[in-house]
């Protein structure tokens, strides 16, 4: 029992630094455009604000799903409904 929430746990953890890929691109690219002296404020707090809207999201959306029993079929047709949209941009002509 133990061996499989470490897993999950590892598995969650790593998706969550892979997905965070993107936010440290758009914050160093929002830092690169700032004075020197300010560059360093602007990364830690872009930084700090992503975290926090992490994990505030991440409380938030599991705390209604875990209450509103309907919206989990909706989320799901909601990701299919923008996986196709991504598709469809990437493969149109």
């Amino acid at each position: 029992m133990t061996r499989s929430i470490l897993g999950a746990v590892l598995l969650i953890a790593f998706t969550d630094i892979a997905l965070q890929l993107d936010n440290a691109l758009a914050i160093s690219s929002v830092a690169s455009g700032v004075p020197t002296n300010y560059r360093f404020y602007v990364l830690a707090g872009g930084v700090l604000l992503a975290a926090l809207c992490l994990f505030g999201f991440t409380l938030i959306g599991s705390t209604l799903i875990e209450k509103i029993a309907w919206l989990k079929p909706v989320a799901g047709v909601a990701l299919i409904f923008i996986g196709a949209k991504l598709a469809w941009d990437y493969f149109r002509p």
